[in-house]
């Protein structure tokens, strides 16, 4: 099962046990924004089962329509019978020739109704990519007005707005901030995939802080063995070309001391040092046998 699909699984739990008021505005949400809602066509397409049942189970419930659901491939379609649309557009606010679909607020007739209708809408048209992948909620809808006002909902519930954009001729509301994602979930009735998310999104954090530490850490023995090899090239030249009791004290045992320990830090040198030297006075000194190497 998709992380989408089991959302939606669980989303059909959540409003198993919800006032009659929020039943019908969950209802309604599906309808709306299922795959047509009009007097010339009425149905929902979906690939649950479980889904289709429920609806089917809605209409016949509040005496409101009776539906066919049939198989339609790997997909549940249910066919609300021509003699009920008409009904159901009323019973929801609607008229027979409406040219672009909206929302009827008046289905809202307490406080959790909005957030009723929203997991309707989640169910009938919405998916969340798995957190693993990437972070994505969207809603579709087939009018821009509709997807608008869906936007103007999820305000009035207390989310952030979604983005707007048209993909092959469907309007998207969608999320792609985690935090926004976990925030929906979260009141649409699926806390066990907002656990998810949050669980998967601190590993995501935790691995890239881990990545970042080992890179860090990489890159500075990189750095330490670079700068090392340069050193011992230019102490092996200097002893080659005038040997090292040529150099004074100073130099003299800096350069035995990164020859003696050809992996050691400029901290540990420093701490190896006979008369402790710091950190930045053995940098110093090394750099100038690096100039004193290279000078003709």
């Amino acid at each position: 099962m998709s992380f989408s699909a089991g959302v939606k699984t669980e989303l059909l739990r959540a409003g198993a046990e919800q006032e009659l008021c929020c039943a019908e505005a969950q209802l309604y949400g599906t309808l709306l924004f299922g795959r047509d809602f009009s007097s010339r066509s009425m149905s929902l397409r979906t690939e649950s089962r479980a889904l289709a049942d429920y609806v089917c189970a809605q209409l016949h419930e509040i005496e409101l329509a009776s539906a066919q659901l049939r198989q339609a491939g790997r997909k549940w379609e249910v066919v609300v019978r021509p003699e009920d649309r008409l009904r159901v557009l009323e019973r929801f606010g609607h008229g027979q020739n409406e040219v672009s679909l909206h929302i009827a607020t008046e289905n809202f007739a307490c406080e959790n109704c909005r957030a009723a209708f929203l997991r309707g809408a989640f169910l009938a048209c919405a998916a969340v990519t798995a957190p693993e992948r990437q972070y994505h909620l969207e809603f579709a809808a087939g009018y821009k007005r509709l997807a608008r006002e869906l936007c103007g909902i999820l305000e009035e519930v207390g989310l952030p707005t979604p983005k707007l954009c048209q993909r092959n001729g469907v309007w998207l509301a969608y999320y792609k901030d985690s935090a926004q994602i976990e925030d929906a979930l979260a009141l649409l009735g699926a806390q066990l995939a907002m656990l998810d998310l949050v669980t998967v999104k601190i590993e995501k954090d935790m691995r890239n802080n881990v990545n970042r530490i080992v890179n860090f850490e990489v890159a500075n023995v990189g750095r330490t063995s670079a700068a090392a090899a340069a050193q011992l090239l230019a102490i092996q030249r200097l002893r080659q070309r005038q040997g090292l009791d040529s150099l004074p004290p100073s130099l003299r045992e800096a350069a035995l001391l990164r020859e003696e320990n050809p992996e050691a830090s400029l901290q540990e040198l420093s701490e190896l040092s006979s008369h402790s030297m710091t950190r930045s006075g053995i940098n110093h000194r090394l750099k100038r046998l690096i100039a004193l190497s290279e000078a003709e």
